[in-house]
């Protein structure tokens, strides 16, 4: 354990780096070299004859061959298929004339824009970090260029309150539950009625937050939300350092809220809503001094180098035309049972690929030992119509107040601790976790909460089994 996590133990945010070499650490110290095929493409996947398992086709130095196996578990992650790149009119023309564009997964090193006049596509995590990275690398310009504005969470609320004790604690997902309502899986009953008697009330409340946020992150003017603070939320929010604040206002970089219309050489051509009545400081700071203001059909805005965060789509190609029509992907996602089970396709099963909560490590962790014990026959999975209910109790629910995302179907989000004691329940587990009551009810549920869940059903005699992991 020691040799595995000691050096990242103490940090609150380690830096990319850093989160690699653990990851690389891990494996070493748990052995699982043995276990993994790297550089293996999964071609495709499609039952066998009698529906008692998978058939492989993999592909590897470029030859192919098939493999088959009992039980299959995508374990791909939420963000892992072909990025979205925006097309854009005039694109040749803007690199024929060594112009770059690039998807923000491409950018590696950030030194690649030294001395570049920068244009971040994007409004999200993502297109932030972008932006603030390319303006400490040397940028001679780094604009972020977005359509809407989203709520973000500052890393300390109210200027002093941890996000954790909000995000990862009963009390704050307490909040949420009475504003929208409890959610489906693994939420007390006695939620329901406080949800319905206390609704309105908790109104004023989040408009009392939502002006606390503005004002710590800026969000003002073409920076400032459509959506309330929790509906907006769950489908775009995000964690953000004030930094990003800071170096706008003290204008190292720019934010421009508009679209592209059309590239050309060594220009990017913009449109640009009409000015809104109350800006926050850095919007359209050098917009402004080229002669360009809001409201303008046309801006050319000078740019060398495009990157697009604009995040990634979903496949199920992988799988045969029987197994996608059977899985029914909808327009906002792919629903599943406790977020992990198909129930209308057998012995497959989805480890944290179809699932976003505040703290992923310790939803996969959980998820894979749930997955573990239902495979080892160590845990049954109830009746498929019974599974089937359960997914449309939760559709109904995510549909009745989240916007529509293409990834609806998989947000848990700040409902994350109620889900967790539901599959922990499951496994006939311990859900309260903490030492005492007040813990319970009033301290974030970090990861090291959970330890001890992993290989929990697993006898203390028994053999390490064989394992083939394909990526």
């Amino acid at each position: 354990k020691s040799s595995a996590c000691s050096a990242l133990c103490n940090k609150e945010y380690p830096a990319g780096p850093e989160v690699q070499a653990y990851i690389e650490r891990y494996v070493e110290h748990f052995s699982l070299h043995a276990a993994l095929s790297l550089d293996t493409a999964v071609v495709n996947v499609a039952p066998t004859g009698k529906g008692e398992g998978w058939t492989f086709t993999l592909e590897s130095k470029g030859k192919k061959y098939t493999q088959s196996f009992d039980y299959c578990v995508v374990a791909t992650g939420m963000y892992n298929s072909t990025p979205n790149m925006p097309e854009m009119a005039g694109a040749a023309e803007f690199v024929e004339a060594g112009g770059q564009i690039l998807h923000s997964t491409v950018l590696t090193d950030a030194s690649m824009v030294k001395d570049k006049r920068v244009l971040v596509i994007g409004g999200g995590k993502s297109a932030i970090d972008c932006t603030m990275e390319a303006a400490k690398k040397g940028a001679e310009r780094s604009t972020m260029l977005f359509r809407e504005s989203h709520w973000a969470a500052p890393r300390l609320l109210a200027w002093f309150i941890p996000f954790q004790y909000v995000f990862l604690s009963r009390f704050g997902q307490l909040l949420v539950s009475l504003r929208k309502g409890p959610f489906p899986i693994g939420a007390p009953n006695w939620l329901t009625y406080a949800h319905a008697l206390l609704a309105c009330v908790m109104y004023p409340v989040f408009r009392i937050v939502e002006e606390l946020v503005a004002l710590q992150l800026g969000l003002y003017g073409d920076h400032r939300p459509k959506l309330e603070l929790v509906t907006d939320f769950y489908g775009y929010g995000h964690v953000l350092s004030p930094e990003f604040k800071n170096m706008r206002s003290k204008k190292q970089l720019d934010t421009i809220k508009g679209e592209v219309l059309r590239l050309e050489a060594g220009k990017v051509v913009l449109s640009t809503p009409a000015k809104a009545s109350c800006w926050g400081s850095g919007n359209y700071t050098r917009l402004e001094e080229e002669g360009g203001k809001a409201g303008m059909d046309e801006h050319k805005l000078p740019v060398e180098f495009i990157i697009c965060a604009t995040g990634f789509g979903k496949t199920y190609e992988y799988f045969a035309p029987s197994v996608q029509v059977a899985l029914a992907v909808e327009s906002d996602g792919l629903y599943l049972y406790r977020h992990i089970f198909p129930p209308n396709v057998p012995r497959l099963a989805f480890c944290m690929s179809e699932c976003a909560t505040i703290s992923n490590i310790a939803t996969a962790g959980i998820h894979a030992e749930y997955i573990a014990r239902v495979v080892c026959a160590e845990l049954t999975l109830p009746a498929q119509t019974d599974m089937a209910s359960e997914v449309e109790l939760v559709k109904a629910y995510k549909r009745s107040w989240m916007p529509h995302t293409k990834g609806r179907a998989s947000l848990v989000l700040l409902h994350q601790v109620h889900y967790h004691d539901q599959l922990l329940l499951d496994m006939s587990l311990d859900w309260a976790r903490k030492g005492n009551p007040l813990a319970t009810a009033l301290m974030p549920y970090q990861p090291r909460d959970y330890n001890g869940v992993i290989g929990s059903g697993v006898p203390k005699d028994a053999a390490p089994s064989s394992i083939e992991v394909r990526k």
